[in-house]
């Protein structure tokens, strides 16, 4: 029986497909992008199971810095920007990480749809990395606290999806438990004193 448990349990780890994480960093998506806002939004920006909205893709951002590829929003150029930035997942994710990089100095938050959230003040020309740590996030916003005036980027967005660990830990915890009270019950006879019953 022990060997028939220990492939059952082989065979679990090596074929239950396992949590990934979508990192995102922009790269493929904007290697044509412009260096400044023109205005049009690229809103919806589904990449991979994650959508953005509010934004646009910039390379190498004129007087940013971050030179490689963000999501860029703004209110110092006409267009359909937005403050916050809004990011869903299609299915839910555990834990989310960003990085936040701006051009005006200004309090900036990080909010998932559950309540979790981080905020720092952002000297001008600054970048921050925002981690939120709550499991079954569907959606998250990044903002700035100066609604007269805001200029910031998103930059490598980490979402891991849900893990299997825990539940075949639970799982497996459970087998081993009534593996040991039958062997418990096996060696004890019925009307043993002190036998404890499970």
């Amino acid at each position: 029986m022990g060997r028939k448990v220990s492939i059952i349990t082989l065979v679990a780890f090596i074929y239950l497909p396992s949590a990934h994480a979508d990192w995102i960093d922009f790269e493929a998506q904007g290697a044509n992008a412009p260096k400044t806002f023109t205005g049009t939004t690229d809103s919806p920006l589904v990449i991979a199971s994650v959508t953005f909205a509010g934004g646009q893709l910039l390379k190498d951002e004129l007087n940013g810095v971050d030179h490689t590829a963000v999501y860029a929003t703004t209110n110092l150029v006409r267009g359909a920007y937005t403050n916050p930035l809004h990011i869903t997942f299609s299915q839910p994710i555990n834990t989310f990480n960003v990085l936040v990089t701006n051009n005006l100095a200004d309090t900036y938050t990080v909010t998932d749809d559950l309540g979790g959230s981080q905020s720092y003040f952002l000297a001008a020309n600054s970048r921050q990395t925002f981690v939120l740590l709550d499991f079954g996030i569907t959606g998250v916003t990044v903002s700035s606290a100066t609604a007269a005036a805001w200029d910031f980027a998103i930059d490598d967005v980490t979402a891991p999806e849900p893990s299997l660990f825990f539940p075949l830990a639970g799982a497996l915890l459970y087998g081993c438990f009534l593996k040991c009270r039958r062997r418990y019950r096996a060696r004890v006879p019925r009307s043993a004193p002190g036998r404890l019953s499970f």
